[in-house]
């Protein structure tokens, strides 16, 4: 693993930012701590971590560590496929580069949105916004007007999912039974006529 650096002088970091290891506190903090965090701070609501796979996330978060680094106005929040997500990547590695973060960035294994990859480089950069991070950051001025896509603004045909509510659970009904059309899918059959 490649460490990061800050040039910046005075920031009271004493080298801890330099020595940023896979035994750094933030490595150990889960999933929904990570989530609730993004989302507080970006005024999003991401559910999941694979959603940071564009980039654009990334790219806001170090927006937030270092205003005016990342050129915002480049950052392609529609993005949906791999070849979408590259440019975001270039603007994030030539905000590294400006900022003297000397941090591999692993391009080809985030686009695959792949869990722990995504997982690994959301705890990097709590960790980087946890030692540099600007806690007057407003993220919606910094967006440069460009609208967030659906799963950012977490809606799910037309409701936020509650907090804590799980994602892959079969429906049920109010009396807690498996509905007949849930069950047909479990059993990989189409759903007998309910009359």
């Amino acid at each position: 693993m490649t460490v990061m650096s800050s040039s910046r002088s005075g920031t009271g970091l004493k080298g801890s930012a330099a020595t940023v290891g896979m035994m750094e506190g933030a490595f150990f903090v889960g999933r929904s701590e990570l989530l609730n965090w993004v989302n507080g701070l970006l005024q999003t609501t991401i559910t999941k971590v694979e959603q940071c796979a564009s980039g654009a996330v990334y790219c806001q978060i170090l927006d937030a560590c270092h205003p005016a680094s990342v050129s915002m106005k480049k950052v392609n929040w529609m993005a949906k496929a791999d070849h979408e997500f590259i440019p975001n990547y270039k603007a994030l590695q030539a905000a590294f580069d400006k900022n003297s973060i000397q941090r591999h960035i692993a391009v080809d294994q985030l686009i695959r949105a792949k869990y722990q990859d995504n997982l690994e480089f959301l705890q990097f950069m709590k960790c980087y916004w946890d030692h540099e991070g600007d806690r007057d950051y407003d993220p919606a001025p910094a967006r440069e007007g460009k609208t967030l896509p659906p799963w950012a603004k977490g809606s799910v045909d037309g409701a936020l999912k509650a907090p804590g509510e799980k994602e892959n659970v079969r429906p049920r009904s109010s009396s807690g039974v498996v509905t007949k059309v849930a069950a047909a899918a479990d059993a990989g059959r189409r759903p007998a006529t309910v009359a």
